[in-house]
């Protein structure tokens, strides 16, 4: 079943039990209030058409069978295994008769641009697998299941929580890597790369805290004593997108908190995350987010009547 990312008031409730917005082959994952996990159960047989979407997904089947088809790869994902798909990547699910799953979703946002993260980005970037013969599998999979645990609990702080038992999977999976499927250049790489990525991650920290000012690929090449070419080769190698796409995606992460959680006019939230003007913010929005500021609100927004 397929919905325009368009929603009426009145079908706006659907979303918290779990309402799927999707147009042609992307899916806009909703997300509870505070929070950029999203928990979704079925017992029933399902199929979804090839589709993708900027979360993780992970399928976690209980009973029976869950059939996942990635680049003409299938996978066939049996109770108790874990199938990680990473954001952005194209595929399909079916669930036959006497299945059970649940599906984790969670955006990959700030936390993991740790510079430990590099050593196992090539890991990351591909669907993993934990059959019944993983090492991992039990570990990985109980976290999860702790996560949806948290999730459900409605705590406070539990996307706070959450994130932590994420940092605490991948820290498992990306030991596992290391150990067993990283080259000796690759680790050689990796030990260069720590050494020398201190600044980097001062950079990307004072971006991350600064970005709705007007920060250009020179100014924090001079802040982090970088060549210009060198920190654009950085910022593809260790974020897989340029200065300019990561800049654009922290300055829309930050107005999806304000537009979800106050009521301050559009045109206000552009110019305080670094927006120079409306028309800026509608465009770089809709390409990371597929759909304009305002369409975001009226999903997310407790109050759809907000000025705007």
């Amino acid at each position: 079943m397929k919905h325009k990312p368009i929603i009426s008031a009145e079908e706006k409730h659907l979303f918290a039990s779990g309402f799927r917005v999707t147009q042609g082959d992307q899916e806009f994952v909703t997300y509870p209030e505070n929070t950029s996990v999203r928990i979704w159960h079925g017992d029933r047989p399902d199929d979804y058409e090839q589709h993708f979407h900027s979360a993780v997904e992970v399928i976690l089947p209980i009973r029976g069978e869950v059939t996942v088809e990635i680049a003409d790869q299938p996978y066939h994902v049996q109770a108790g295994e874990v199938l990680i798909i990473p954001a952005g990547c194209s595929h399909d699910l079916r669930m036959g008769e006497e299945s059970e799953r649940e599906l984790v979703l969670y955006e990959m946002n700030g936390v993991f641009t740790m510079k430990e993260f590099s050593a196992f980005r090539q890991m990351m970037a591909k669907p993993m697998y934990l059959d019944e013969h993983h090492p991992c599998r039990e570990q990985v999979r109980a976290i999860f299941f702790e996560i949806i645990a948290v999730h459900r609990s409605g705590a406070l702080l539990r996307n706070l929580h959450n994130y932590a038992l994420l940092l605490e999977i991948y820290a498992i999976l990306g030991e596992h890597y290391l150990t067993t499927s990283a080259t000796a250049a690759e680790m050689n790489t990796l030990r260069r790369q720590i050494s020398g990525e201190d600044a980097f991650n001062r950079a990307l920290e004072h971006l991350n805290k600064n970005c709705m000012d007007d920060l250009t690929l020179d100014s924090l090449a001079d802040y982090a004593g970088f060549s210009r070419y060198t920190l654009s080769r950085m910022f593809r190698q260790h974020t897989g997108v340029t200065f300019t796409q990561y800049l654009s995606r922290r300055r829309v992460e930050m107005a999806m908190e304000l537009l979800s959680g106050t009521r301050m006019p559009v045109t206000q939230v552009a110019l305080q995350c670094g927006f120079n003007s409306i028309a800026t913010f509608n465009r770089v929005f809709r390409e990371v987010k597929g759909c304009t500021p305002t369409q975001y609100r009226g999903i997310y927004s407790e109050d759809t009547k907000c000025a705007r």
